[in-house]
């Protein structure tokens, strides 16, 4: 299966990356500071629509779909357009990402910038916040409960968000009760790639009205994200509808619901 693939894949990476830059000089390369860019407010604006742009070469679903790929341009045109957040997908082998991306967009950009990898060790949150990352993603279904909750209390100290991402019942009955605060739903099933928005409906039926949901992926147009939005949906991880698009700048304002046309 595809998702065993990538965590096997994600071992290997994280041991190489720990053998080249060790966890004590990783963690001497990150300041007191504040980031300065709250990803969980960027998100939660009440009266617009809230859209995290999402940075991606290709995926094993969609194939290439980036082929002049260029991180800093993408973040610059999201950016301009409106996007209330940046994600980066951080995987190379599967996404075409690489821990680079984070910086460059920091470079240009003043969004909350989003660390969107399969995180399996505490590793990686160090990493992500050393480069300038404002939030990570956790994926509920391949943490164990005790993890989810050291990573979650980890990336509180230092000064990050966290996305805990699920797209089973099981996985919000799993997560309910951590400090969870921005909980995604991914309407893509990782096992198969089958997308339906309907995980994002029935889900939202179960999650408190105090949480931060984000929808993601099978977000197409702004019918979707009116429908959505109806459903208590308070941001979207949009990526392949934008990458596609000819112009994707004015996909995204089309999205945003600023597009007279």
């Amino acid at each position: 299966m595809l998702l065993s693939r990538i965590l096997e894949n994600k071992i290997r990476e994280v041991r190489k990356r720990k053998r080249k830059v060790p966890l004590e000089a990783l963690k001497s390369r990150i300041t007191d500071e504040a980031q300065g860019n709250n990803f969980k407010e960027s998100i939660s604006c009440r009266g617009k629509t809230n859209i995290i742009a999402e940075i991606k070469q290709f995926s094993p679903s969609a194939g290439t779909l980036v082929r002049d790929f260029n991180p800093g341009k993408l973040a610059r045109i999201y950016e301009k357009h409106g996007a209330s957040a940046i994600s980066i997908l951080i995987d190379r082998r599967f996404f075409g990402g690489d821990l680079k991306n984070i910086v460059e967009v920091r470079k240009v950009s003043s969004l909350p910038i989003l660390a969107k990898e399969f995180i399996i060790d505490e590793y990686q949150i160090y990493e992500a916040r050393a480069l300038g990352a404002d939030a990570v993603l956790l994926i509920a279904s391949i943490l164990e409960r005790e993890k989810l909750r050291s990573y979650l209390d980890l990336a509180q100290e230092l000064d990050m968000h966290c996305l805990v991402e699920i797209h089973r019942e099981e996985e919000w009955q799993k997560i309910k009760d951590l400090p969870a605060h921005i909980i995604g739903i991914n309407n893509r099933d990782l096992q198969t790639l089958k997308v339906d928005l309907g995980v994002t409906f029935d889900l939202m039926q179960k999650i408190p009205t105090h949480k931060i949901v984000v929808s993601e992926s099978g977000i197409k147009n702004e019918k979707d994200i009116e429908r959505l939005k109806k459903s208590g949906v308070d941001a979207f991880l949009i990526g392949e509808s934008l990458l596609r698009s000819e112009n994707i700048g004015k996909k995204l304002k089309k999205l945003l619901g600023n597009d007279p046309h």
